[in-house]
This record gives structure tokens, C-alpha cells and sequence, in this order.
């Protein structure tokens, strides 16, 4: 990029550490209780995260991030881990993904949010997660960016509820969530982004408010195979693809890649 992202005053409020941008604390709703006070779902079972799971999955974590060409430190590495284990605890009582086995969910949910992480410019300060889901990207970004402030953004109040017990208990104070409609959200962002939210056009239409008005302010879409139509309907909105580019997750075979957007 040409120049820094600089703050813009007056178009953003200061995030806090643990407070999300609508001035809240947690936002826990009362139907969120403690995993051990729900019945678990139909046909699901509590993974117990040995030592011995834990070790193969920060084995393969190491060489998926070697692939990726990312430096990640021991801690962060077991935060990652961590991660799953208590995404795996909740998934077992409260629909989250739909991916329930360990090493599935390190290859399509880490390693897939971690695959676009150098596309993000180390100059941002702010990142906004749209549709972030069970945390992805938004949780893999916090852990390896720290000096970024990321929000998830999602209509759905269980998951941004579980995103807040994920950042506690993770201890990430650079994360948090927004339980609301995007186009309802009057904050902007170095960088907006989503994984799998919607079209591009709706993407645009509905986030777009949310990138800072600087020329340097960008959205970035992750999706499967190169979405041609959804490329030509962005027509006429205000948006164009700047870039684009394939990007191989590790242990992963199938098709991924990442669209710059930026203001026509």
C-alpha cells in the first residue's frame, strides 16, 4: 500500500479492552449458561482434549503455519489449541459448526482464517469481522495480531455471546463481538472483512458504510472457487475487485481464495 492507515477521529470510538464498540461489557444472554448446565445435542459427544490430542494438533498447527509462512510463539500456539478445545465444549451443546472432529476443525477453521493473514496490512489498527459465525477469521486473527483490534460482527446473539466466553477465557483482550445487523453498525474500520457471509454485492451493500473513508481502507472477501457472477454484480455499487488470489490452506484440498475490494 502507498501510504499508512492513519486513525480518523470522529469516525470511530476508542476500543477498550474487553468492552465492545457499543460502550457494553459481556454480552451474555440468559439463555447462555454454563456448558455443564446444558443437555448436549442430539446425537453429539464431549471431546476430551488429552494431552496426547493436544500434542498432534500442535504438531500439525506447527507445520500448517510453516506452510503458511507464519512465526507463531508457544503461547500462541496453545491459545490456538485452547481455542478448539472450548469451541468443541460449546459446539457439543449450542449449534456453532457444523465441523465437530479436532483436526478438521484446526485445517478448516484455523488454518483457513490463518491462510489470509498476511494480506492484512500490519499498518491497521482496527478489523471488523462480518457474519464472524463461531469466531472465524476474527479469534485465529486476534491471536496472531494483538496489536489489532478485532470485532465480530453477527446478527445471531448466541454466537457473538459465545465469541465474548471464547475472549475471556482466552484471555484475548484485543477481541471482542457485536451482537447486530451489519448495515446497523455506524462504527468504521481499517479493514472489513468476511468469510463465507454473503455475495459480493451484498456484502458491499450492507458493510461497506463500515470501511473508514480513506483510500487505504479495504474489504477483503474470502470464498471457494473464484465467484465470477457475484465478481460482475458488484456493477454499478460503488466497488470493484482490485486483486484477487488463490490461496492453498494446508492439509486442505479444495479450492480458496481472497478478494481485495476497494471504492471504484
Amino acid at each position: 500500500m502507498n501510504k499508512p492507515l492513519k486513525p480518523t477521529l470522529g469516525t470511530r470510538p476508542v476500543v477498550h479492552k474487553n468492552i465492545n464498540p457499543q460502550g457494553q461489557g459481556m454480552t451474555t444472554s440468559a439463555g447462555l449458561r454454563p456448558v455443564i448446565d446444558r443437555p448436549l445435542k442430539e446425537g453429539r459427544e464431549l471431546i476430551d482434549y488429552t494431552p496426547e490430542l493436544r500434542a498432534a494438533l500442535y504438531e500439525k498447527l506447527s507445520e500448517g503455519l510453516k506452510t503458511l509462512r507464519l512465526t507463531a510463539s508457544g503461547k500462541q500456539k496453545d491459545t490456538l489449541i485452547e481455542s478448539l478445545a472450548f469451541l468443541s465444549e460449546w459446539n457439543a451443546v449450542i449449534n456453532l459448526t457444523a465441523i465437530r472432529d479436532p483436526h478438521d476443525m484446526l485445517v478448516q477453521h484455523i488454518l483457513d482464517s490463518l491462510s489470509i493473514l498476511y494480506c492484512i496490512p500490519q499498518e491497521a489498527t482496527t478489523l471488523l469481522d462480518v457474519g464472524s459465525g463461531g469466531g472465524f477469521p476474527a479469534l485465529p486473527i486476534a491471536v496472531m495480531r494483538p496489536d489489532l483490534e478485532v470485532v465480530s460482527i453477527d446478527a445471531v446473539r448466541k454466537k457473538t455471546d459465545y465469541i465474548e466466553k471464547a475472549a475471556e477465557h482466552l484471555k484475548l483482550g484485543n477481541l471482542s463481538a457485536v451482537h447486530q445487523r451489519v448495515e446497523e453498525h455506524l462504527v468504521t474500520y481499517d479493514v472489513v472483512i468476511s468469510r463465507a457471509y454473503a455475495s459480493l454485492k451484498d456484502f458491499v451493500k450492507t458493510a461497506g458504510e463500515c470501511v473508514v473513508p480513506e483510500e487505504d481502507g479495504l474489504m477483503l472477501a474470502m470464498k471457494g472457487k473464484f465467484p465470477d457472477d457475484e465478481v460482475a454484480e458488484l456493477a454499478g455499487t460503488g466497488w470493484v475487485v482490485d486483486r484477487k488470489r488463490e490461496i492453498k490452506v494446508p492439509f486442505l484440498d479444495a479450492d480458496r481464495c481472497l478478494l481485495w475490494l476497494e471504492r471504484a
